[in-house]
């Protein structure tokens, strides 16, 4: 056994010395009904005195609604932001009920594509006051990967941070951007992280989150860094929690310029469970995170995030999100094979 999480391990906690220390946390939805979507995150690094606030919402025509901030904190929190644009938590149960929030402005996209050059995409997009209400609900600590912290070695590389946990989530709220309106009632992924993190620790990485009902679904991660790689997750299946004992994926992309993902085929098993599904996205926001090394070579790591609807072999239909990076090589991602 490793490190048992408790009940304040959903808060906040006490940072490190490190400058990178950074507190992370994310959720994901898709509502295959309305066709919304979004995700939601603040990484704080309450030592470097910023924290990363990012605000999404993929919309039925296609668009995005994107906020982005490097927002000044003062000190470790469960908000960032200003009137500008600003996002807060709420753990309202521990492993059970979480409230986010964001208020502010969004810029909107008629081509997620265009955000491969951000500072020009940002500079030529409208802009929409925005009020996002969410309420997230969970299935407990026993429904988390990370519940036992020697989990966490199995889907996070060296690097990635020192603490972590995920579980899946159901996702009811509103969502006004201008003048539209929307009730969303989607299902994700919840993650949550702290310790020093590098973005630039993998090479590539594949996080994949299905999710059938409140009783099944699955959490996969497979990803390479310089010195390790991770192919691990869990299953839950009929409310039972299970770490899978393996996974193969295949995955399909268009060509040039964007190589992006068109289907993930997966095979996952654990134990006397073997699901087989593919994974269509049903959007597509690109990011990028650069880094300079000593020697002055500039890597981009290319983050794509991506909703979808998945489909089981038995027939079954879920829903949940694609997160895939890969640093770019010539313009070409380098685990585009994995």
């Amino acid at each position: 056994m490793g490190i048992a999480l408790t009940h304040d391990d959903e808060g906040i906690h006490v940072p490190g010395d490190q400058v990178n220390w950074n507190e992370s946390r994310y959720i994901d939805f898709w509502d295959p009904g309305s066709r919304i979507g979004g995700w939601f995150r603040i990484g704080a690094r309450p030592n470097a005195k910023y924290a990363e606030m990012s605000a999404c919402v993929f919309l039925p025509d296609g668009s995005v609604a994107f906020a982005y901030d490097r927002a000044g904190i003062d000190e470790n929190g469960l908000a960032a932001g200003d009137t500008r644009g600003r996002q807060e938590w709420e753990i309202i149960e521990p492993w059970r009920t979480t409230r986010v929030g964001f208020a502010g402005e969004m810029s909107l996209f008629d081509d997620p594509w265009v955000l491969t050059v951000p500072k020009r995409a940002f500079r030529n997009s409208p802009t929409a006051v925005t009020e996002i209400d969410l309420v997230c609900t969970t299935e407990g600590l026993g429904a988390a990967m990370g519940q036992d912290q020697d989990q966490h070695h199995l889907i996070f590389l060296p690097g990635q941070a020192d603490f972590h946990y995920q579980h899946m989530t159901r996702v009811t709220g509103t969502i006004r951007i201008g003048a539209d309106r929307y009730e969303v009632a989607g299902r994700g992924g919840k993650d949550h992280s702290w310790g020093p993190r590098n973005w630039h620790a993998k090479i590539f990485l594949r996080w994949l989150t299905c999710c059938i009902d409140d009783d099944n679904g699955f959490m996969l991660t497979r990803s390479k860094g310089p010195s390790a790689e991770r192919r691990s997750g869990f299953v839950w299946a009929d409310r039972e929690f299970r770490v899978v004992d393996g996974f193969d994926m295949v995955n399909h992309y268009a060509g040039a310029p964007w190589y992006q993902l068109e289907r993930t085929e997966v095979t996952v098993r654990a134990g006397d469970v073997e699901w087989t599904v593919t994974g269509t996205p049903q959007n597509y926001l690109p990011l990028r995170h650069r880094q300079t090394s000593p020697d002055g070579v500039e890597a981009v790591l290319r983050i794509v995030k991506q909703p979808a609807e998945w489909t089981f072999s038995d027939g079954r239909t879920a829903t949940g999100h694609l997160e895939y990076h890969d640093l770019m090589h010539d313009g070409i991602p380098v685990g585009l094979h994995e």
